[in-house]
């Protein structure tokens, strides 16, 4: 198909909701990390959110005490992530549930799981009995290594096991007069693959209250420009907070993911002609925008193109297109790109505004 022209027009709007918590005059998102010792949860955040390799992992010690982390501004969720200990008492950690936005609760699908089940049910009364707008994501975890078929038998016993555990009429109050059962989220994950990306890159986007709007916005670039699909990244922590609706499956986000990886580490070689690197670096340092916006592409052997384009900051929109259309029209392209830029830098200029008391 032929590229078209696009434009945008977007209406947005912020406030300060139950779930959220504001710390220094920034309003965020508070996510609760929780799971029994040896889990892997202190793992997960220290590999997405602070961008240890995997492999370095082997040597970490279980936390004995809550970790807090901040998550920067720089997308549009402001995130702070309490990772506590799994023999932890939340009444001494003086931890207000009623402030929680999502739960995060780590299974290791390689160990008995039994009383990891039993505590996830008692921390999901609580938590829903104090908020019943959370969000529930349990991972399942250290699934590298293991079968298709194990891993989907351990996922279906542990659902099962949550389900009946729910199930009984006094576990949430007010179910026995028809109240609403708390809504679980199930991913299958690994720090060794990108799944553990993929997931909490599912759970940020339902924090993310402009995701209607930014998934509007890529449908219709991708309609008009020739896309197959489209994810804005955040070129840090390598999650996505958004993709445009159609369908793909895993291969196509790891391909993605490391298309990313790859411009990220020849970024620093290039520069654009005539600007001085003092001009590109900025008074800012790292948190400054490039003289101009950083576009890229590798072209893959099965005639696909991945293509990058720079949002905000550390904000990234990867594109996968076939590389014949994006050599025939790479200039409309482009100009489409443009405006995606300007509506992205309105919503989280927005977003950040929102942030602030």
């Amino acid at each position: 198909m032929v590229p078209e022209f696009l434009s945008f027009s977007i209406s947005l709007a912020v406030a300060v909701k139950k779930g959220e918590m504001q710390d220094e005059g920034i309003v965020r998102k508070k996510v609760l990390l929780a799971g029994l010792r040896r889990s892997g949860k202190t793992s997960i955040q220290r590999v997405v959110f602070t961008g240890m390799p995997a492999k370095d992992t082997l040597g970490l010690n279980c936390a004995c005490t809550a970790c807090t982390i901040s998550h920067p501004r720089s997308s549009f969720v402001g995130l702070q992530l309490w990772d506590i200990p799994g023999h932890a008492n939340l009444d001494l950690l003086g931890i207000d549930l009623s402030q929680l936005s999502t739960l995060v609760f780590v299974i290791d699908a390689q160990d008995d799981y039994t009383r990891a089940v039993t505590q996830l049910l008692q921390i999901i009364i609580r938590a829903y009995n104090a908020n019943k707008h959370v969000n529930i994501e349990i991972f399942v975890h250290k699934v590298d290594g293991l079968s298709d078929e194990y891993k989907l038998d351990t996922l279906r016993d542990i659902k099962s096991r949550v389900l009946d555990g729910l199930s009984d009429e006094e576990v949430v109050q007010g179910a026995s007069q028809g109240a609403v059962q708390p809504q679980l989220s199930y991913h299958l994950t690994s720090i060794y693959d990108h799944s553990i990306l993929d997931a909490f890159s599912q759970v940020v986007q339902k924090l993310a209250r402009q995701l209607p709007v930014i998934q509007n916005l890529l449908n219709v670039f991708c309609s008009n420009s020739g896309i197959a699909k489209a994810f804005i990244f955040e070129q840090n922590s390598r999650l996505y907070f958004a993709t445009d609706s159609t369908i793909a499956d895993a291969s196509t986000f790891e391909v993605c993911v490391d298309a990313l990886d790859t411009f990220d580490k020849f970024s620093r070689l290039y520069r654009w002609e005539g600007d001085t690197v003092e001009k590109l670096e900025g008074e800012g340092g790292e948190e400054s925008s490039p003289a101009q916006p950083a576009t890229a592409s590798i072209r893959l052997a099965n005639d696909l193109t991945i293509a990058k384009w720079q949002m905000h900051q550390n904000l990234i929109l990867i594109a996968l297109i076939r590389s014949d259309t994006y050599d025939r029209f790479k200039q409309s392209i482009d100009y489409n790109v443009t405006f995606v830029r300007d509506a992205i830098v309105d919503i989280v200029e927005m977003e950040r505004r929102g942030m602030r008391r």
